[in-house]
């Protein structure tokens, strides 16, 4: 499966994981000039405040009687104003410059998953065990003790133990830090961060897990 002129295709721009939504956007692809992609605008319009952010642009495609998703990830490089689609007809249209190889995408590996007690000895945030609630690879959902309360905005550091036992530490920042009324008597802080940066092999070993703690709840 290739993305090629003619292609209709999504536009991936943003994925709110604490809210669990993900933004979305249907183009088609007017041209292939090396890694630059030319996109028709998108419904609703990319803007000029969005353009040098990550995107991804993925296409679906079907395979006998499964559904495969693929694409890459790139930069929103430029909003070409007057774009020659034929003959004296120009259009709005986007430039996206490609970045990683063709992948394989499932949009559902960027909502939170609950991993079973085994995993409790495989997150860490600044170097302190916590009790892990939920998981994706865009963030996570823990419990700790007050005695070190984390506030909003506040830069943490998860460490993430992989299934070989290598230790990676994750930038993160806290979206959200409270304590319910019930569980202000035993001490509990409850904390979702999002994780700031993730490199392409993280990910992939991040998704894999994932995916494998989804199929194990569907059995």
């Amino acid at each position: 499966m290739n993305i090629a002129p003619g292609s209709n295709v999504e536009l991936i721009l943003e994925m709110d994981v604490l809210r669990e939504k993900i933004d979305v956007r249907r183009a088609i692809v007017h041209d292939v000039e090396g890694d630059r992609y030319i996109l028709s605008q998108t419904t609703p319009p990319v803007r000029p405040s969005d353009l040098g952010k990550d995107a991804r642009v993925t296409r679906l495609s079907r395979k006998g009687d499964q559904l495969h998703r693929r694409g890459f990830s790139g930069k929103l490089e430029e909003i070409i104003r007057e774009y020659p689609l034929n003959g004296s007809k120009t259009v709005l249209a986007l430039c996206i410059r490609k970045t990683s190889p063709f992948e394989t995408y499932n949009l559902r590996m960027h909502y939170r998953v609950r991993p079973g007690s085994e995993w409790s000895t495989r997150i860490e945030v600044d170097s302190r065990a916590v009790n892990l609630i939920d998981i994706s690879i865009g963030g996570a959902l823990f419990s700790h003790g007050t005695e070190k309360p984390l506030e909003y905005n506040r830069a943490v550091e998860v460490t993430y133990t992989g299934s070989d036992g290598t230790r990676h530490p994750i930038p993160a920042v806290v979206r959200r830090a409270w304590t319910p009324h019930d569980a202000r008597c035993s001490g509990i802080e409850f904390v979702a961060v999002r994780f700031t940066h993730l490199d392409r092999e993280l990910e992939r070993e991040l998704a894999r897990e994932i995916m494998e703690i989804q199929r194990g709840s569907l059995y």
